[in-house]
């Protein structure tokens, strides 16, 4: 699994820890916890009371790139 540059500070995977799942550094908590949360339509902040080992700056900063992939996969800018 490669993670992507920017993430690299909020996130690792490593074969021996939770199957080498991609976790949010320092924790066990897969990233896939907080897909899953924003999918079933809940906000960031139910994921943080979830998962406390997880920092408000990690979650968003996943948040924050896959809004970036998105615009740019569709071409978008960021309107201020």
């Amino acid at each position: 699994m490669v993670i992507p540059e920017e993430l690299k500070e909020v996130l690792a995977a490593q074969p021996e820890i939770i199957s080498g799942a991609v976790r949010f550094k320092g924790t066990r908590v897969p990233v896939q916890a907080l897909l899953d949360t924003l999918g079933h339509g809940l906000p960031v902040s139910d994921f943080l009371e979830g998962f406390p080992d997880v920092t408000a700056e990690q979650a968003l900063a996943v948040v924050q790139w896959q809004q970036n992939v998105a615009r740019q996969t569709f071409g978008l800018e960021l309107v201020a």
